[in-house]
């Protein structure tokens, strides 16, 4: 214990004393610098960590049984004993266990210390020249090539080859996995084959619910399903875009209607929407002669006063009102309606959808989300009925373009729960702000057809004045109708 703290209060207070230093002050280059050093600091101390954890491993080894130093110490596992010693979580423990094991030198008889499994990632951790996360995927990948009967010859220079790219003045390690992976591939002997046998029976996807009304989706893809989900997800996710002029009230229509969503909710709208897309095509597997369709269960008169919930066969929460008629305007939705005494008043059927030429034409005049700002394509949208079918103004089955507009997934949800309106003018679909954006509340044309559209004064409506618009300032002020900003 003496000999392992000798000098440890000297060192620390040095570190203390270097970490705690004002860097405000620093120019650009200096503190680039300092942030070099830090993280070459760190991975000093993240080799003593690994190699701590791999001796720790090592004298808690299976059978060693209860002598272990683990089972001595009362934990069940070493994972338990390094979170106990360290406070790092169980995960932590566990990833400097599985290197600092694959790093320690084998014992022979008599314990005899054998030769090191990788020299060359021990020699570049403990010098701070790769960080844990390079050595974790070297020894990792080679470990595998081993047990697959590579040569020892072409794993040293696998190594060789995998320890220098990591030490690149360009190299993350992201890098080195790509690098790595690619490796892997051309020294197998086996080529790729066993590594898709294994894929193949790892595969897997679940969607479990939780407490909080939430489901949990977890699971394993193969790279091709991946590439498959991805590559499907980005163009929707992504859709592509080009130079626009917009004007100052446009402008401002954008910041309130601005895709604030993370890029995992775009991922998990994206690939919903793929999925709702799937349900009603043709070649998809039918049940009862049908395709796949979503039944909802929802009350009228909680329907018609906005409030309660709708039930979904096979999910055990249930969805708000706003997002029943969501999902009503352009998915393969079945809502029944139920009287207070339960009896089915309405039950709503797939083809009050848009055919596939109003859909075309639809696209044609829209061009996209009609939403100011968003650049969603025609593929994003979806179609969305002008008057809901629960409005007396509803013609019953009325399904035509003059009713409809293109609103990509994320704008179609807010204009079922936000107070932005959508209404027909010339059969020309127009968005109404609402009153704290516009207290005129004056619609908006919202047509990007690029055919036939003249542009002249009046075409667009007077923005109201500048004192109803406080973001506004004198300076900025909209002129008056019928003139043009210098």
């Amino acid at each position: 214990m003496e000999k392992s703290a000798l000098g440890f209060d000297e060192v620390k207070d040095g570190l203390v004393q270097f970490l705690s230093a004002p860097v405000e002050g620093l120019d650009r280059e200096a503190f680039l610098a300092h942030g070099a050093m830090i993280e070459h600091l760190g991975r000093l101390l993240d080799s003593g960590r690994v190699r701590f954890a791999g001796e720790l491993a090592f004298q808690s080894r299976k059978e060693l049984g209860e002598e272990g130093l683990s089972r001595s110490e009362n934990c069940k596992t070493p994972a338990n004993l390094l979170s106990a010693v360290t406070g790092v979580s169980t995960s932590e423990a566990n990833k400097r266990l599985a290197l600092g094991l694959r790093l320690r030198r084998a014992e022979q008889l008599g314990g005899i210390p054998g030769a090191e499994p990788f020299p060359l990632v021990s020699e570049a951790l403990a010098s701070g020249a790769i960080s844990v996360e390079s050595a974790a995927t070297i020894t990792k990948m080679c470990s595998e090539l081993r047990s697959r009967g590579v040569a020892h010859d072409s794993l040293m220079d696998a190594e060789k080859v995998l320890t220098e790219f990591a030490q690149l003045a360009t190299s993350t390690a992201d890098t080195v996995v790509v690098v790595g992976t690619r490796l892997r591939h051309q020294v197998d002997p086996d080529g790729g084959e066993p590594r898709r046998e294994t894929q193949e029976r790892r595969r897997s996807l679940s969607i479990s619910h939780t407490a909080d009304g939430m489901y949990r989706v977890a699971g394993l893809l193969t790279p091709e399903q991946a590439a498959m989900w991805v590559s499907a997800a980005r163009a929707i996710i992504s859709p592509r875009t080009g130079p626009r002029f917009v004007s100052d009230q446009e402008r401002s229509d954008e910041e309130a209607l601005a895709d604030e969503r993370t890029s995992p909710q775009k991922m998990a709208d994206a690939v919903t929407e793929l999925i709702a897309r799937a349900a009603g095509a043709p070649e998809m597997p039918k049940l009862a002669g049908a395709t796949t369709t979503v039944t909802v269960h929802v009350s009228l008169a909680e329907l018609k006063a906005g409030h309660g919930v709708g039930w979904v066969d096979g999910i055990v929460e249930p969805l708000a009102p706003s997002v029943v008629e969501q999902l009503r305007c352009n998915s393969p939705i079945v809502a029944t309606v139920l009287g207070d005494n339960g009896k089915v008043l309405h039950l709503a059927k797939t083809k009050r959808l848009f055919s596939s030429s109003q859909l075309k034409a639809l696209a044609a005049r829209d061009g996209g989300c009609i939403t100011p700002g968003c650049d969603a394509p025609v593929s994003a949208c979806e179609a969305h009925h002008v008057i809901p079918w629960q409005s007396p103004e509803y013609a019953p089955g009325r399904t035509d373009i003059d009713n409809g507009v293109l609103l990509c997934r994320f704008h179609h949800a807010r204009l079922h729960k936000w107070s932005w309106k959508i209404t027909m003018i010339d059969r020309v679909p127009h968005l109404i702000p609402p009153s704290f954006r516009d207290p005129t509340r004056t619609p908006i044309p919202t047509t990007k057809r690029r055919t036939g559209v003249g542009l002249s004064p009046g075409s667009f409506p007077t923005p109201p004045p500048s004192e109803h618009r406080p973001w506004l300032s004198q300076r900025q002020a909209a002129p008056p109708s019928g003139e043009t900003a210098a």
